[in-house]
């Protein structure tokens, strides 16, 4: 690894090297111009949760949260889509999971803070997508915009938290690096993989 990336706070280092992927995921998921109408809007709900509650349930398994300043969302994006969706008339447990050969590969707590990055990360642009969403269906979709809304107004000083957490884990680990580098990497190429026939390409 460069000496200049390792000189980066880990959260520069993740923007940098995920930056190619960040943009290929917003391209391909498009949002919020490729959702126009209710029908649409439920179904980019199920397939976020068809992705996420597995992903997130593998985060969970590892208990080395608290010990690096960190905690896992309350309420999780698993739980802000299954709640969007019960308001929807839709049954979560109905929902199709990803199968694992999609799913992020997370063998490491480092890997799962990396993932924990994208998502923490998604959630600064979830209020932009629901302005325009409230503009253009707002009335259909009332009550059932947990997952979008996020933590509200609070969301950029959740974020600051969490920046600050993740770079001091970065400053006293160097060598695990990579693998938070690698975890975040993982989960955009899944929801590429996820999302590429709702969006009518493939891979």
């Amino acid at each position: 690894m460069r000496l200049d990336i390792l000189a980066m706070p880990l959260s520069a280092q993740l923007r940098a090297q995920t930056a190619a992927l960040h943009q290929q995921t917003e391209a391909l998921l498009g949002l919020p111009h490729a959702i126009q109408s209710l029908q649409e809007y439920q179904g980019c709900l199920c397939k976020f949760l068809g992705l996420y509650a597995p992903l997130e349930h593998s985060m969970a398994r590892f208990r080395e949260w608290d010990q690096h300043g960190l905690t896992l969302p309350s309420p999780s994006q698993t739980q802000c889509l299954t709640a969007d969706l019960a308001v929807l008339g839709i049954d979560p447990a109905s929902i199709s999971e990803a199968p694992p050969v999609l799913r992020p590969d997370l063998p490491t707590f480092s890997h799962a803070l990396g993932a924990l990055y994208v998502l923490e990360g998604s959630t600064l642009g979830g209020r932009m997508i629901l302005r325009e969403l409230d503009e253009r269906i707002g009335p259909q979709i009332s009550g059932a915009t947990r997952f979008f809304g996020g933590r509200g107004a609070t969301v950029g000083a959740t974020w600051l938290i969490f920046k600050t957490a993740l770079d001091a884990f970065g400053d006293a680990r160097p060598s695990l690096r990579a693998e938070v580098v690698s975890g975040a990497k993982s989960v955009f190429q899944a929801i590429t993989l996820w999302f590429a026939p709702l969006a009518g390409t493939s891979e």
